[in-house]
């Protein structure tokens, strides 16, 4: 590291660590919580950094192929549709003209990564006004928030450049911004373009579920319902067709989805190193559990599958938890907000359930879904908590 990276590294972290100030609503005692992820995330970020530098990894790659090529190569490839292209472009300037080091560059994607943490943050307060309302909920005796938002896996790929990081912030912000588009229409716009060249199919969940939630929330007008739903509409068709090209299916009949879910299964379980799993021969709610909740302890390849395993059992005892609580009553009550997000998690899950045939991939993969069953979860679990304003927020 030279002397600007230090420098670009200490501004990073003095603006990473004021990010929750841009928020005026923050409670003292939310902040402490606030600055508590805050060192976590950017410690997960530096542990990212030596595994991907030792073990090597996609982001080695993002970072020093833009070095090796030109601007109009690299713009080449993103009118290609590359959505490594449009990594190569972002990694541009800090890569190539600053010449900024590896490190660096991980501690640029650890601030995005946590920004997009706040954003989720400011979806709780929303739902219950304050943290203190979900204190007294325990796993095991372990209270769960906001211990639940520690967990390793959240924030090893939401930390780290690549387009994990990027995605995250972008459903974060995307689902934040809903709260209120009218004020909040233009960050809205840049949460669905960056979704849009990185990965324009968890665009189109997006827009699908939340599209649905406004047109079932109860506690609007038929005509807003109409036209929220009709924007929504818009936005489905006009991206419909480049999802298709991207994820290079030809239509979507029932065989070739099928098809193309077993050759995607099949290949993937031949991906990574020791934790590729063949699925194409498992019932879907096996497929289905597999994507969630594994590895688990009887899948251990090393200390990382241990790390990941203890992660998905607290997930699983979440799950669990959650369902017990009846969700349906609660989510025919609640609001667009709600609805949006389980089916925006039931979506992502039962599509990358199908295909996906490597653990490795599939914990990099459910952590756009994850974070989002969570919020939900912890709203089914209080809907009938009277000390919750549910008229107001759910």
């Amino acid at each position: 590291m030279n002397l600007l990276d230090i420098c670009i590294t200490v501004i990073i972290f003095l603006v990473g660590f004021n990010l929750k100030n841009l928020f005026s609503d923050f409670s003292s005692s939310e902040k402490r919580i606030l600055n508590q992820l805050f060192f976590y995330h950017f410690a997960i970020a530096i542990g990212f950094h030596f595994y991907i530098y030792d073990f090597g990894g996609d982001a080695i790659y993002y970072w020093y192929a833009p070095r090796t090529m030109s601007l109009t190569e690299i713009m080449d490839l993103v009118k290609t549709g590359s959505a490594s292209g449009v990594i190569y472009l972002i990694n541009y300037i800090p890569s190539n003209l600053m010449q900024l080091s590896f490190f660096t560059g991980n501690m640029i994607y650890a601030c995005l990564g946590y920004f997009g943490f706040l954003y989720i943050f400011k979806i709780i307060q929303y739902i219950f006004g304050d943290f203190s309302e979900l204190k007294n909920l325990r796993i095991l005796r372990i209270r769960l928030f906001p211990w639940i938002w520690f967990l390793p896996n959240l924030h090893f790929w939401s930390s780290g450049i690549g387009k994990d990081t990027i995605l995250f912030f972008s459903i974060s912000l995307f689902v934040y911004c809903l709260l209120n588009v009218k004020k909040r229409w233009i960050p809205w716009l840049v949460s669905i373009f960056l979704a849009l060249l990185i990965r324009p199919h968890i665009l189109l969940f997006l827009i699908v579920s939340f599209g649905i939630g406004y047109v079932f929330d109860g506690k609007l007008k038929n005509y807003q319902k109409a036209f929220i739903g009709f924007i929504f509409l818009v936005g489905f068709v006009l991206i419909f067709e480049y999802v298709l090209q991207f994820v290079q299916l030809e239509s979507l009949e029932t065989s070739v989805i099928e098809e193309y879910a077993s050759t995607k299964a099949s290949s993937l379980s031949k991906a990574g190193s020791g934790s590729g799993i063949d699925v194409s021969d498992y019932p879907f709610i096996l497929k289905f559990f597999t994507f969630l909740y594994r590895p688990l302890f009887f899948d251990i390849n090393g200390i990382l599958a241990v790390v990941a395993s203890f992660e998905n059992l607290i997930l699983l005892f979440f799950s669990i938890l959650v369902i017990r609580r009846k969700p349906l009553d609660a989510i025919k009550k609640s609001n667009f907000l709600i609805k949006g997000m389980i089916i925006y998690f039931l979506l992502g899950a039962v599509a990358f359930s199908l295909i996906l045939g490597n653990l490795g991939i599939m914990l990099r993969q459910k952590n756009m879904f994850i974070p989002i069953f969570i919020v939900f979860g912890f709203s089914i679990i209080f809907s009938k908590n009277s000390k919750i304003n549910n008229s107001s927020r759910l």
